[in-house]
This record gives structure tokens, sequence and C-alpha cells, in this order.
């Protein structure tokens, strides 16, 4: 049994790796109709890791009933280098941040995920191949190396649900999923969220039902899919918005979700998707009585490519549409922002009361150059290899917020415009890896984000060189350390505070030093 290292390996890792969930192993190899049009629940959260690298996790289920402990960590440390503009005596010119002060934190359309954040997540199952009950447990900082306690970094038993695959026939698959769990659409990596760890449609945090219908008809596949999910609580009037409840927001309504998604394969070569999800709250208690429900509406359509020896390709267009969304609950995440009110603060602005639209179009392309040149002999993963990858995002923004540029910040070399409304936001990034040695590859990671293309001066740019150390070629584990040199424009502006809120009197990081753990199973 061997894990998955490398993206060109996916064929191989879909039969052999103990860390991959049964639905995808099946996905990839098997006969039957694919598992689902996102993301399996019980797949970590987590983007992919440096080198192409994707901690798989589950096996196939058997008849026999059984009892399944599997698990993924990351434990890095991380410094930001800067500089004190005036030292006093006794303070030393060279200043040490941790974590660093840079534009990378997950809700803004700035995260790369170029600096290593903590994850563990730990997946316990019970059942057999018919049914199996799931519990996961997660943690997003390991409290030993915290310099304060901070619940929201220790979220605690995170899903809670049970998965019925009843046996109905050889050429349909049907899945149900009933409970508390994630759904995530618009994953740019074969077997993981891909190299901004941002689902590219939405992320779906509920309690309820999932149904998948997988229906193979000789090369062409069928695949349907339903669900409807809830919250299972709310914040009330008297709670105020702290760090020990995640900053709840008594504003946002009991939110519910309804999605329909489906799909079109060929000879697991390719798979075409349509998604329609709409995002609601009519709670009184949120609105009161002079303010409108809020609704989000998202209409998607990806295609994957599995190519073989030629690589993975994923791209995927949404259109979000928002309105009145500010009271929309978390039960979704657009490009990793909280509901309705994440949607404000980071693409709609404070004044569109939640009303406006996003155009997303993402891609990513992944390749194993030794498995294209291995051909027609199988590339077993176990010698050198080269794995390229290269990504963007672009995201327009049409809000109800017209607020213009302010002239103190014009004055300061910010282009005059709109800060919301007619915003262009656009990334993308190429990453090299080549494992040369069983127990060492060096890596190299190139980014570049401009969130308003107006406006050169919020642009910034990441050089990332990276060694990565592993105890063989196919092994479970690795050790990265990296360096990353930040190139900014006049007028980029990172987020500071508790909770962070967009600061621009903060001089970033220029450079970050990391040493990172990571280990599957």
């Amino acid at each position: 049994m061997k894990p998955h290292i490398g993206l060109g390996l996916a064929a191989l890792a879909a039969a052999t790796a103990p860390g991959l969930t049964a639905h995808a192993a099946e996905t990839v190899q098997s006969d039957d109709p694919p598992a689902t049009l996102g993301m399996d629940p019980q797949i970590p959260a987590q983007q992919a890791l440096p080198g192409g690298t994707t901690p798989l996790m589950g096996e196939p289920a058997g008849a026999d009933w059984r009892f399944d402990f599997h698990g993924t960590l990351t434990a890095p440390l991380r410094v930001g280098f800067n500089s004190r503009p005036d030292p006093r005596p006794g303070q030393s010119k060279l200043v040490l941040h941790t974590p660093p002060t840079v534009p990378d934190d997950l809700e803004t359309f700035s995260h790369t995920g170029v600096v290593p954040t903590p994850y563990g997540q730990l997946n316990f199952s019970y059942g057999n191949d018919v049914v199996t009950g799931t519990a996961s447990l997660v943690a997003t900082v390991p409290n030993v190396s915290s310099g304060f306690y901070d619940p929201q970094s220790q979220p605690g038993i995170y899903d809670l649900f049970v998965t019925v695959r009843p046996k109905v026939g050889e050429k349909v698959r049907l899945t149900f999923n009933v409970g508390a769990f994630t759904n995530r659409y618009g994953v740019a990596g074969e077997y993981d969220e891909g190299r901004y760890g941002t689902p590219f449609i939405a992320r779906l945090n509920g309690v309820g039902e999932h149904i998948t219908a997988g229906m193979a008809f000789d090369d062409w596949t069928l695949i349907l899919e339903q669900g409807i999910a809830g919250q299972s609580n709310k914040a009330s009037s008297q709670i105020s918005p702290e760090g020990w409840n995640a900053f709840a927001d008594p504003r946002e309504g009991s939110s519910f979700v309804s999605h329909f998604h489906a799909g079109v394969g060929y000879k697991k070569l390719a798979t075409f998707g349509l998604h329609g999800l709409t995002i609601w709250e009519q709670d009184d208690r949120a609105t009161g009585s002079q303010y409108p429900d809020g609704r989000i509406n998202i209409y998607a359509a990806d295609l994957r490519l599995t190519l073989g020896r030629f690589g993975h390709f994923y791209g995927a267009y949404s259109f979000v549409d928002a309105d009145h969304a500010r009271v929309v609950g978390r039960i979704v995440e657009v490009l990793n922002t909280k509901g309705g009110k994440g949607l404000m603060d980071n693409y709609l602005g404070p004044a569109s009361a939640g009303n406006g639209q996003l155009a997303i179009l993402g891609a990513q392309y992944d390749l194993s150059v030794g498995r294209l040149v291995s051909y027609p002999v199988p590339f077993a993963g176990d010698g050198p290899d080269i794995i390229v990858s290269a990504y963007f995002l672009d995201v327009g923004v049409q809000s109800d917020d017209k607020t213009r540029v302010p002239p103190s910040l014009v004055a300061a070399g910010r282009k005059d415009g709109k800060l919301w409304d007619g915003v262009n936001k656009f990334k993308y990034g190429l990453e090299g890896t080549y494992s040369f040695l069983p127990f060492m590859a060096a890596s190299m990671r190139l980014d570049q984000v401009a969130p308003n293309l107006k406006d050169s001066s919020t642009a910034f740019a990441i050089v990332s060189p990276r060694l990565i150390f592993r105890t063989g070629w196919q092994s479970h584990d690795q050790v990265v350390l990296q360096y990353s040199h930040w190139f900014y424009g006049d007028n980029v502006v990172v987020r500071s505070g508790y909770p962070p809120r967009p600061d621009p009197t903060v001089d970033p990081d220029s450079d970050t030093l990391s040493l990172s753990a990571s280990m599957w199973w």
C-alpha cells in the first residue's frame, strides 16, 4: 500500500494509496459511475502541500463491519522579517513576526496559501461498504505552540454524518449523506482543494442531506446531485461578538441552502458539471420588521479533464448574485468568505447592504513529466520526477456600494476610482518541483496578485524556493524548509487586530521563512 506523491501518480494512487477515500478511488479506477461532482466530505479541507503532494485519507470499505482511524497534520514554524523604522536604545533594527504580517489571510482575495498554516484533522469511522458513520476532529492551531488561547482555532468535533451506499446495480451508484458535514464545489486539485485552497464555486457548511446518483451508459456517465441543509443554531441578540464565540453575529439569521447539480462524464477522461445553489434566510430575529430577507444565488459550470500522462486540468466559471445578503449566515463560503457579511467585507463593500454580483473564473493544470516521458511504461513514482502546476483566479465585482477612493488615499498614490463597484481582481501562479532523490526534492513557487487591476499600487508578487525532505519516494511524510520574498506595490494593505481588519498603517513583512512538518495516515 503506497501513498500518492505527485499529481502525476493520480491513477496509481487511486488504486493503492491508503490515504485515498473509497469514493475517489472508485471514481478513477473502477467501471462504476463517478462518486460526486464536488469533494467527498471525508477529504480534509486542505490545499495541496508543497511539491504537489496530496495527503489522501480513507480506504475502500469491505462487507465486514470495521473501525477506521485516519488523519492529516501540518505544523509550521513561520517567521516574518521586517525593519524597525526608528529603533531606540536596546531595540534591534530587525524585527520578527509570527505569524508573518503579510497579505495572505484566508478570507481575502489576496490569499495564496504560500505561507503554510497549522492544520490537523482526525477522522473516525465505523461501518461497512453499505453504511458508515463518520466523526471528525479539527484544529487550526496547536495549543502547545500558541501565544494565547484562541477558541476559533479549536473547532473540536467538526463533522458528524452517516453515509449510506445501497447496492442497486453494477451501472448505478447511489450515495446518501445525512448529518452535519461540508460540501465543496469548484475544487481545482484532483484530490484536494488546489494550490489556493479555495473552492471556486462554494463551500457549504450545515446539517441536512445530500444525495448523489451516478448512472453509466457505455462510455458515458450521468451524475445527478441534490442537497438541502440548515444550521444548528443562531446567535441571539444577547450575545456580544467575541473571540470565544468566533465573533458571532446576531444580525445573521438562521440560513438554509438548497443545491442541485448535473454532470456528464466521458470515459473517466472528462466530466462537465452544471451547478445551481440557493442560500437564503427568512428569520425575523435578524431582519426585524424593516429589513428584507437575504438571498444568495450561485450558478456555475465546470470542466475536469483527467488526461493520464498528459496531466490534470480543472476550470470553473461561477456567477454569484447577492440580494440583501448581509443577514445570510455562515452556512455558505464564497471564495473562503464566511456568509453574507464576509462577502460584503471582502468584495461588495460595507455600503452595499449585501447587494451585488461576482463573476468568478478559475483554472489549474498539473503535469508529471516523469509519467509523460515514461509512456507506455507505467510510472510508479519510485524514481525522479518533475511536477509542474499553473493556476489562476479572476473575480469581477459589481456592487451597490459606489464609494470612491478617498482623497487622502489618492494623495498617497492610489488611483482615483471606485473602491468596490467595477473592480476586477486577478491572481496567477506557477509551481515546479524536481524530485531527484528518494529523501529530497527542490521546489519553486511564483505568485502574482492584483486585488484591483486598475490600481497596480495594490499588487504584489511572491517568490518561494523550497527544499522538501521525506523518508522515501512514496512516504506519508514531508518536512519543508521555505523562504519567500515579497515584492509590494506602494499601497498594499494587510489585516491586523482581533478580529483582523484591513490596516493601511501596517508595513508588511518583506521576507518570510517557514519550517513545516506534514504527515497523513
